[in-house]
């Protein structure tokens, strides 16, 4: 069962790399969702704390260590680039609603 977790770890590291190279050619990140990369970071963060809290192989301890950099370093890019859209509300005074 190992061999699974281990197919999982590296698939999930290759699958960040392109997301990370886009972030660093164009510099944007307007595109991504940050409800997405929100739910993306509470839910390593449980999957953590539920691995560390139990007994597992030490490929489980690593591979949520690296995946947990990885994903917090994919939201730094993500927060770095993104350009908040600032919200303008303009106000007729001759009109009543």
């Amino acid at each position: 069962m190992a061999i699974f977790c281990t197919i999982y770890y590296i698939l999930s590291y290759i699958e960040t790399v392109p997301q990370i190279i886009k972030l660093l050619k164009t510099k944007s990140s307007n595109d991504y969702s940050l409800g997405m990369i929100t739910i993306q970071l509470v839910a390593l963060i449980s999957w953590s704390l539920y691995i560390f809290t139990s007994k597992q192989s030490i490929v489980v301890y690593i591979g949520t260590i690296i995946d947990l950099l990885l994903l917090l370093f994919v939201d730094y890019l993500i927060l770095k680039y993104y350009k908040f859209k600032k919200k303008v509300i303009l106000m007729n005074k001759n009109k009543i609603t």
